[in-house]
């Protein structure tokens, strides 16, 4: 099987990472907001607590850091 071939432009790589994060900031927006209306509907936590911030790190920052850590650094970070 074939690896995915990155450019080896920097401009390019970092065109490719900035599109990412814009559509991912989109995407797992709508994915928390859904959680947070089955949240509400459950009535056991409110959106303050430590549970929904936890969401949030899951669902937006760790998928952006290991894409953009796959974009510049992990060559073989998908194997």
């Amino acid at each position: 099987m074939k690896h995915i071939q990155l450019p080896k432009n920097k401009f390019v790589r970092i065109a490719i990472n900035i599109a990412f994060i814009a559509f991912w900031e989109e995407f797992a927006g709508l994915i928390v907001e859904i959680i947070w209306e089955i949240i509400g509907e459950l009535e056991f936590f409110n959106q303050d607590s430590y549970l929904v911030l936890l969401i949030e790190i899951i669902f937006l920052i760790l998928p952006i850091l290991s894409v953009t850590y796959w974009i510049w650094w992990g060559k073989k970070f998908i194997t």
